[in-house]
């Protein structure tokens, strides 16, 4: 497609680096991967349109150790489509009861049932917000202990407000996970 392929067949050039992208990172060619991700990073196109390589860079990042590069592609990526993030800094007990308590409210009174029988998530926004959460999760243990039941409380509400999708059962089961350890709440869990 050469130099001007973007402009003659965007959606191929986009296509072909994606997943190019997705190659180089299974086949552990980093350098390639990295320079496919930044010419679809670089263009002047909808966020969505970056979700492919966004999440490849996340991924990459947590693959070769580097959880900070990680956790930053991560929110980056969520407040350039205008989800709520999080801030990457250590999250006080008064912010976590907050939050907590904001999804207690949501789930008064629901039983497993009457989650397991809400709507199926049908915006991409919010799902491409909830794939990126489930990356936060794993990195955030690792480097800001203090900022999981945040992404996991985001994700909860997510799923209750909007939809459940394949974000929703890791996210439930995480809530279910501090409420049996350090909430000490295990009848809850």
């Amino acid at each position: 497609l050469g130099s001007r392929g973007w402009e003659g067949d965007y959606r191929t050039m986009l296509d072909l680096c994606s997943h190019g992208a997705n190659a180089c990172f299974v086949t552990g060619d980093f350098d390639s991967m990295n320079e496919l991700i930044d010419e679809v990073l670089s263009k002047d196109i909808d966020t969505k349109e970056k979700y492919r390589v966004s999440d490849i860079k996340v991924k990459s990042f947590y693959s070769a150790g580097k959880f900070n590069e990680s956790i930053d592609a991560a929110l980056d990526f969520r407040r350039q489509l205008g989800l709520l993030t999080p801030k990457k800094k250590p999250a006080s007990k008064f912010i976590i009861i907050r939050e907590f308590i904001r999804v207690k409210k949501l789930l008064k009174n629901k039983t497993a049932e009457d989650i397991a029988n809400l709507p199926e998530l049908d915006d991409e926004l919010y799902k491409m917000g909830e794939r990126m959460n489930e990356h936060l999760a794993t990195s955030v243990y690792l480097v800001e202990p203090t900022m999981l039941p945040l992404v996991i409380f985001q994700s909860v509400t997510t799923s209750l407000k909007h939809g459940l999708n394949s974000s929703s059962s890791p996210a439930f089961a995480r809530l279910g996970m501090l409420l049996c350890g350090p909430f000490g709440k295990p009848h809850e869990g």
